[in-house]
């Protein structure tokens, strides 16, 4: 019988101000060793003499360095489904070709306020998330496309949620692969603008409706 892998979590989750601030800094301070020494360089102490807090402190959310980085990704996924609802929604007046283009933007990785993410996060999934996990963060962030293009008023044939998630796969599932694969943005040329372009025609328009690059 083969076993479960292992998944460290985090402790518990931050609900008040003073909680969220608190784990907003040990994210930000987890990153910085992150990206300064790499993946090796981050434990709790590192993390305590990063931020300024103490191990007690961190411990209360993140009881070892790999739950701290499952509470990290859980969290880029979190920003980022707020980020496309306040975008979609600080464009409610405008025509949905270019609520479309902001999906596509975020989705794809082109955000340049969207916090850090890169390869080596993505290759130690296995010890962060389970099926399960992977499944849910697939099906929330669909759902956020689904939800959101649901209320365009000037899309005159909406298409199924089927389709939406169709379209999320597709431009979520490269970003992704770009990743892990180390594709650089200049190998793909006009990847984006491309896939801006497949995603208006499949919900009725044309590139020259849309927006003119990403």
């Amino acid at each position: 019988m083969q076993k479960k892998p292992v998944v460290h979590l985090p402790r518990k989750r931050a609900s008040q101000d003073r909680a969220k601030f608190t784990v907003q800094v040990i994210y930000d301070g987890f990153v910085q060793i992150w990206r300064r020494q790499g993946p090796s360089a981050v434990n709790t102490r590192a993390i305590a003499e990063e931020t300024g807090f103490a191990v007690g402190t961190i411990y209360e959310y993140f009881p070892n360095a790999t739950a701290l980085l499952s509470g990290y990704v859980r969290h880029c996924i979190e920003w980022e489904m707020d980020r496309l609802r306040a975008r979609d929604q600080l464009l409610c007046q405008a025509p949905w070709t270019e609520r479309l283009f902001e999906l596509v933007r975020i989705t794809a990785g082109a955000d340049p306020e969207a916090p850090y993410l890169d390869r080596s996060m993505l290759l130690q999934e296995g010890q962060i998330a389970l099926d399960t996990h992977h499944r849910r963060a697939f099906e929330k962030l669909s759902d956020t496309w689904v939800e959101i293009i649901a209320g365009w008023p000037d899309l005159t044939n909406p298409p199924t949620p089927d389709s939406i998630r169709n379209l999320f796969t597709l431009v979520w599932g490269a970003r992704r692969y770009r990743l892990l694969a180390q594709i650089e943005s200049q190998e793909l040329g006009d990847w984006l603008d491309s896939t801006y372009a497949m995603c208006l025609s499949q919900l009725g328009a044309n590139a020259a409706q849309g927006n003119t690059t990403i």
